[in-house]
């Protein structure tokens, strides 16, 4: 007979397998901060404006979290949508060092607009990650180019952040200590966001594996 651990652990499998790019019906999108950039003509992302307006999302689904956008090209619906929810998204050391060394100094409490120093990390973040997906990584030329000078106090402050963050994701000296596994969400006509949950500690999934292991011997005696 099957031990409760070997039930569980097909239980949790099975889920993931479930789960992964399902529909996620009524999933609510909300704006938690934005800053308006200056750009250089010709370099914002294919449009003619050199305005752009960067943007933080919180994403309601089973919760709600921060949400970045990684589809700086399309135009975001904050109606209430059906989005395709992908699990165990792959991002490159980049991306992974940049959500390492900042993504916890943002601390969004799950309700509420970002304000304060919360909201400039938030913003430069974005603009980092823009710069990761979809760019070359550099705020100064490519296909989102920003001239400092051109802003205002705001918007330099985010401008400054971002180029901060560049400089420690793309430095492959950097550990990557703070590891996150990454959910995707697309719908048509959206753009495509991600949000994140922290990996356990192998600490932690130690432990679960022992409670696992205890639970197979308390059935095995009742069995017995």
């Amino acid at each position: 007979m099957k031990t409760i651990a070997n039930l569980i652990v097909k239980s949790i499998a099975a889920a993931a397998l479930t789960v992964a790019g399902a529909a996620h019906a009524g999933v609510i999108v909300k704006s938690v901060g934005s800053q308006g950039i200056l750009t250089q003509a010709g370099a914002n992302f294919g449009t003619d404006s050199i305005g752009r307006t960067v943007p933080v999302w919180s994403v309601t689904d089973d919760a709600t979290l921060l949400a970045f956008c990684i589809d700086p090209f399309t135009p975001m619906v904050t109606s209430t949508t059906t989005y395709a929810a992908t699990p165990n998204a792959v991002f490159g050391d980049k991306v992974k060092r940049l959500y390492s060394q900042y993504y916890s100094g943002i601390d969004y409490s799950g309700s509420g607009a970002l304000t304060g120093d919360k909201k400039v990390t938030a913003l430069s973040f974005q603009l980092a990650l823009w710069e990761l997906v979809a760019d070359n990584g550099n705020l100064a030329s490519g296909a989102l180019a920003a001239v400092l000078s051109d802003n205002g106090a705001k918007a330099q402050a985010v401008i400054s952040g971002a180029n901060a963050m560049l400089a420690t994701a793309q430095d492959e000296s950097i550990a990557i200590a703070n590891k996150y596994r990454f959910t995707t969400y697309t719908a048509t006509g959206s753009q495509s966001v991600v949000t994140v949950s922290a990996v356990p500690e192998p600490s932690s999934l130690a432990m679960f594996g022992l409670g696992l292991a205890a639970l197979g011997v308390v059935a095995r005696r009742r069995r017995g």
